[in-house]
């Protein structure tokens, strides 16, 4: 792949950083989940994959998806799980700091998925506030409810938590350690426990 460059007039000791970091595609999700995402990170996403096209996806260097984030827009988070999934090129996830609701979905559907031992995850239902007539407040909860079941499947699909026990805590704020995190298949392996952080550099 060619270097991701910069302009030398307008360089501070970050843009190195992130340059670096492009060039060993290396994605640092370190806010809330948004819009900008789409050109922040899914194009880069999206950019890696047309690089590759002629790779043999066993051979393809992974993308390294390092994520801090309390959550955010569920249409936005819902689409990066969806161009994850679909990623030819293995998109790696490593969770830093807390890994909370949207960017939690967006964690668990990475290809791999590293922590350390003590990032922190959180799994719940969303939020949502309806003001409107009653016929539309009913489409609108027809349409979360759907968005729902998706992000239902999404865990249930990405970990070994069973459709009984997600039922059974659907509404509560379920928060984990690694550790706990590991037991239910949403972290693959503990950082300095089951690998060595080269393994994510």
């Amino acid at each position: 792949m060619a270097p991701i460059i910069f302009d030398d007039n307008y360089r501070t000791p970050y843009d190195d950083l992130f340059e670096e970091n492009l060039n060993n595609r290396i994605l640092v999700l370190n806010r809330d989940i948004d819009e900008t995402l789409i050109e922040d990170y899914m194009c880069f996403i999206l950019k890696w994959n047309r690089d590759d096209k002629d790779i043999p996806r066993k051979k393809r260097e992974p993308i390294r998806l390092y994520i801090n984030s309390l959550g955010g827009d569920s249409f936005i988070a819902g689409q990066f799980c969806s161009l994850i999934e679909s990623s030819e090129t293995p998109v790696v996830g490593v969770a830093f700091g807390t890994v909370a609701s949207a960017a939690y979905h967006i964690y668990i559907s990475c290809h791999e998925r590293y922590a350390f031992r003590n990032s922190t995850f959180l799994q719940h239902e969303g939020d949502l506030i309806i003001s409107n007539t009653s016929t539309k407040a009913k489409n609108t909860m027809e349409f979360f409810e759907n968005m729902d079941e998706r992000y239902k499947q999404n865990v249930l699909n990405n970990s070994n938590m069973s459709e009984e026990y997600y039922d059974s805590i659907y509404t509560d704020e379920l928060w984990m350690f690694a550790d706990k995190a590991k037991e239910f298949g949403v972290v693959d392996k503990i950082i300095g426990i089951d690998c060595s952080i080269q393994d994510i550099l």
